[in-house]
């Protein structure tokens, strides 16, 4: 293990271990301060995050954007916080913090056996809620996740995510394994917001051509299973509340790739409209329109 990996683990397991002394609302308080810090003294990717607030909302003034990207680095701190916190929360802290709408919606789509996917993107409380959704459905997830470049954080990480039952593959050798899970009626739970490719297809997200990721389409077409979109909103309690959509397969084009491009532009749409209720909520810190 390289030495500053060592460095790296040691602050982070001294944050973990300071966020369970203190308890999950002081370490939310803690994070949203930290994001203060780290704004304005250690500006990670500041001049991405305006840049991109900027063409997401040209409407805004340079002093809106700002306030935006301030609450952007907070929110953030908040998310990774509660991730670190996973380990020691308990089932009945997280039934009280979580409220749905439509989760008639998921019951009636996966029942005990049947597979779906769970398309969310890096909004709001992705951390903490889709670890969390098996307690609401009785039934695990496989949770699609990147690898971090310290492998301790990395592992103490995938085994947050495993908190509540369930399963973690890591993007890469995960397109077999997730068909196969698919296949035998598993459920699966992907954040599809990444960057696609410069030679693949571009869909409209805040009014300009995106590169996106459209693997996700092309699994639930070959395996037959249902998209559920799911946005989770942080709300001022910081409690949170999701949201569910099911993507609609109806009337779909000939074309196997035209049907790809219907499917993910349905989806960017659908979290589209949820950050646009809560600029600060989504991850702006990646390159998005990078080409």
């Amino acid at each position: 293990m390289k030495f500053e990996h060592k460095i790296e683990y040691f602050f982070f397991i001294s944050f973990v271990q300071l966020f369970r002394l203190i308890g999950l609302k002081a370490t939310r308080i803690f994070a949203k301060a930290l994001g203060l810090i780290v704004f304005y003294i250690i500006p990670v990717r500041k001049k991405v995050v305006i840049e991109n607030l900027s063409i997401a909302f040209p409407e805004k003034s340079i002093s809106e954007i700002k306030k935006l990207a301030r609450k952007t680095y907070q929110n953030i701190l908040i998310t990774f916080s509660e991730m670190m916190y996973l380990p020691f929360l308990s089932e009945s802290k997280i039934k009280k913090s979580i409220s749905f709408e439509n989760l008639d919606l998921v019951k009636r789509n996966i029942g005990e056996n049947k597979p779906a996917i769970f398309l969310t993107g890096h909004f709001g409380g992705w951390e903490f809620c889709l670890s969390s959704l098996s307690l609401f459905i009785g039934r695990k997830f496989l949770l699609l996740a990147q690898p971090q470049s310290n492998s301790r954080i990395s592992d103490f990480v995938m085994n947050a995510r495993k908190t509540f039952g369930n399963d973690v593959i890591l993007s890469g050798v995960s397109v077999r394994k997730l068909y196969e899970n698919l296949t035998k009626g598993g459920i699966v739970g992907i954040a599809g917001d990444q960057r696609g490719t410069y030679e693949g297809p571009r869909f409209s997200f805040f009014n300009r051509d995106t590169a996106l990721y459209t693997g996700t389409a092309t699994l639930a077409l070959k395996t037959s299973c249902p998209i559920i979109m799911t946005a989770f909103e942080r709300l001022k309690n910081n409690n949170y509340k999701i949201y569910f959509q099911e993507v609609n397969f109806h009337n779909l084009p000939q074309d196997n790739e035209d049907k790809i491009r219907v499917i993910t532009q349905q989806y960017i749409t659908f979290l589209e409209k949820h950050i646009s209720k809560n600029p600060e909520q989504y991850f702006w810190l990646h390159k998005i329109w990078k080409y």
